[in-house]
């Protein structure tokens, strides 16, 4: 575990003697990932407990959705958080944009770090530590995607091709990309209508405040260069599959300026930190110095990002909670399991969490 954990996409990349081979581990993220994220993901995928979800992330999200409200809980949307509200050292609930006010017994958010700590909570409950991981970690790059709906059905397509490019794409200031990942979405079918297929083109960037400030402070430019970025991944693309171009029914572009007006991802990181070498085995804290009753979940309290990592911190968070007010923690699918199973379930990795 740590003989792989310790090695850099990058240097164990250098191993290989083929071009595109290294061309793989010393693109994008993976520079700097531990390689044994790559490891783990492999053999998750081998022993199928790992994969591609039909739907997408959507049915991930549905079926979260579903289970949460069939166990009694209440889900409100488009209620934009403004502050945690904070008594005696303790959260007490929330409150909205609108002004509405929710009282809570604990509040966990799964919301941006650097926004919940700084933003809703007015960065009153801070250390050094926590101020150091936002300082010196290495978070996700953001990204320009591009996205095209083709009238063509392309089942004859790999899911995914990496292309590298005749010429560099200048993608902005600071970000030269020599290589391009297309994605064919021809193994989904909920993703288009028969006889079409969904194409994106996800390019990787840590320049986000370059367009953020491009949309604010100049539109029309900003809109010419998504285009021209467009242009340039359909080019690619008309290479590999000539005429394309006259059939591609709909295209969308989205920046980094788009990432955080969506999402409020700091810097507009696609997920949050990176697994590096020297943050695979660095314990992070889901409780915040000083503060009671609350806790933080999601990719910023665990690195790797992504829609299993909520999960995964959420129900530590409610392990927690029923830890501390007193609880078994038993859910419904655990009916049936030994009491001691389910105590066991209920003080799983305690150690970092309120008490």
């Amino acid at each position: 575990m740590r003989r792989w954990a310790g090695i850099s996409g990058a240097a164990y990349g250098a191993h290989f003697k083929h071009d595109l081979l290294r061309r793989f581990f010393s693109d994008g993220a993976m520079v700097q990932m531990s390689a044994i994220a790559l490891l783990f993901t492999l053999a998750w995928m081998n022993d199928r407990n790992a994969g591609y979800p039909v739907g997408g992330s959507k049915a991930i999200i549905d079926g979260i959705v579903e289970r949460f409200l069939a166990l009694g809980g209440h889900l409100r949307l488009s209620a934009k958080v403004e502050e945690i509200l904070i008594a005696n050292g303790a959260a007490v609930g929330v409150r909205l944009a609108d002004g509405d006010t929710i009282m809570a017994d604990w509040v966990a958010s799964g919301a941006d770090g650097h926004a919940t700590i700084h933003e809703l909570l007015g960065g009153r409950f801070r250390d050094q530590a926590l101020d150091d991981r936002f300082a010196k970690a290495q978070s996700f790059p953001s990204y320009v995607q591009v996205s095209l709906g083709v009238a063509q059905d392309l089942a004859d397509q790999p899911g995914f091709v990496s292309r590298v490019v005749d010429a560099p794409l200048e993608l902005d200031p600071g970000t030269t990309l020599d290589t391009i990942g297309i994605r064919f979405f021809n193994f989904d079918p909920t993703f288009a209508p028969p006889g079409k297929t969904a194409v994106t083109c996800f390019l990787p960037t840590y320049n986000f405040a370059y367009w953020i400030d491009l949309r604010r402070d100049n539109p029309p430019r900003y809109a010419a260069e998504k285009q021209r970025v467009a242009d340039a991944v359909i080019d690619v693309l008309e290479r590999r599959l000539p005429g394309i171009r006259n059939r591609i029914d709909t295209t969308d572009i989205a920046t980094p300026a788009s990432v955080v007006r969506f999402t409020g991802n700091w810097k507009g990181s696609m997920e949050g930190w990176i697994i590096t070498p020297a943050a695979v085995f660095e314990p992070m804290r889901q409780k915040l110095p000083g503060l009671g009753r609350f806790l933080m979940v999601g990719q910023w309290v665990r690195p790797g990002g992504g829609l299993p990592t909520g999960l995964m911190t959420a129900r530590a968070a409610v392990q927690a909670i029923c830890h501390q007010d007193g609880l078994t923690f038993q859910p419904p699918e655990a009916v049936g399991r030994s009491r001691a199973g389910a105590s066991h379930a209920a003080s799983w990795k305690l150690g970092d969490r309120p008490r």
